[in-house]
């Protein structure tokens, strides 16, 4: 890789952590050259970061002022589980079908694994951010299961939005227990190999939050 586009990603990976970890706040707007400082990068690369990050959708570029994080739309909403339940019903359907290879097997592990974890959350300090947290970790692994890494990378792409669109989803009462519950559900209907129960239960699954967070909106 060429030291511009290394310097490009490196300041991406800086700021994709920064909004994964939660540390730019909504609302506020960041100067991009005092950020460059402060994190020790030249002008140019981060401003190439900022800018496939706005292409992202991530932030919202202000002309001479500097950025703020994204906001979202009906639209993105819409579009983002649009997204979603095109990837998920496919991978998962997949998973279903070579169940009974290693691999298949091992995924089927993870995600059993994700589903006790969310149990812990939700029976000790019921975090709505910890909760979604896992709740993407188990989407994700779903896709990861697939082993494409370009729809993986569309996957990825949307992480900002999928991650704060299910937090908000989790502040309705019940919700976490429901989602537990359809978790368990699509487990036993990928190990039953029934792909039209499977189709249905994730379109479901993913039209409750969506539903929620239009509300919301």
């Amino acid at each position: 890789m060429k030291e511009p586009q290394l310097l490009q990603t490196k300041a991406y990976d800086y700021l994709i952590n920064l909004i994964k970890k939660g540390e730019l706040e909504t609302d506020k707007i960041y100067s991009l050259n005092q950020l460059a400082r402060e994190a020790g990068f030249s002008k140019t690369p981060f401003r190439d970061a900022v800018l496939r990050l706005e292409q992202e959708r991530y932030i919202d570029i202000l002309p001479s002022r500097g950025f703020t994080l994204h906001k979202m739309s009906k639209e993105d909403i819409i579009e983002t589980y649009q997204m979603r339940n095109a990837i998920e019903i496919y991978c998962s359907k997949q998973l279903a079908l070579h169940l009974d290879t290693p691999r298949g097997q091992e995924y089927f592990n993870k995600l059993s694994t994700k589903i006790e974890l969310q149990k812990e959350i939700r029976n000790t300090t019921h975090s709505e951010e910890d909760f979604g947290r896992k709740d993407y970790e188990f989407h994700r692994s779903i896709v990861q299961y697939v082993d494409n890494e370009s729809m993986l990378e569309i996957y990825r792409r949307f992480m900002y939005r999928i991650f704060w669109l299910t937090v908000t989803s989790f502040s309705q009462k019940g919700r976490m227990d429901e989602t537990i519950n359809e978790h368990i559900s699509l487990l036993n209907m990928i190990q039953a190999q029934d792909l039209t129960a499977l189709e249905k239960l994730i379109m479901h699954h993913l039209d409750v939050p969506q539903k929620i967070t239009l509300s919301l909106i």
